[in-house]
């Protein structure tokens, strides 16, 4: 199965592609798919923000409840105001939000599930997000959310959202402003638009 999924890797990209290498790349996949399903949950709460290159862009907010677990992938201070102030980006952002991380075989078994050509196009769609900077996970109290945003975030509803706070990840999707809800489908054809990955005419 692993020499499979390699040799698969191996193909598309014509180089060498190491069993690290591999896993990183569907790892990066993974995570995609797990931001991809998560955007529905999530609403547009700017119509005006701008990627690192200046791509205009709107900003989509998740909002995840502040589990022990989550809590414990960062080093989060405990003062409520000076946790507030922080902030994690990038890959470390999903992560700390709930992303799960495969192990070798279950990262590279799901590169042989999906298929390689999948794998590298949402590696591809996931790599443009960090290029931009466009993840970006900040802790809240619940309380302590701007009336407007907690009016039109899920409420997490639970002891321990209430005891533990909640994440909002942030998410800048290259894209002039919109009406509705975002999706996953959404999301795929705005970072395919701008990113190259599929040929114009396949874009709306």
């Amino acid at each position: 199965m692993i020499l499979r999924t390699l040799s698969l890797l191996r193909s598309l990209q014509g180089a060498h592609h190491s069993l690290k290498d591999a896993q990183a790349t569907v790892q990066q996949a993974c995570d995609y798919r797990w931001l991809r399903e998560a955007l529905r949950g999530g609403v547009i709460t700017r119509t005006d923000a701008c990627l690192a290159d200046g791509t205009p862009a709107v900003t989509v907010t998740l909002s995840f409840v502040a589990t022990p677990a989550r809590l414990a992938g960062g080093k989060w201070p405990e003062d409520p105001a000076e946790r507030e102030r922080c902030f994690v980006a990038g890959i470390h952002a999903c992560r700390a939000a709930g992303a799960p991380r495969y192990r070798t075989l279950e990262s590279l078994s799901q590169g042989l599930v999906h298929g390689a050509a999948a794998v590298l196009t949402d590696t591809a769609r996931f790599q443009y997000l960090l290029d931009q900077q466009a993840l970006r996970l900040t802790w809240r109290r619940p309380g302590g959310l701007p009336e407007a945003l907690a009016h039109r975030l899920p409420a997490p509803g639970t002891e321990t959202a209430d005891r533990n706070g909640i994440f909002l990840l942030e998410v800048g999707v290259p894209s002039p402003p919109v009406e509705g809800a975002p999706s996953g489908a959404w999301l795929d054809r705005m970072l395919d638009r701008y990113r190259r990955i599929l040929p114009r005419s396949a874009a709306p």
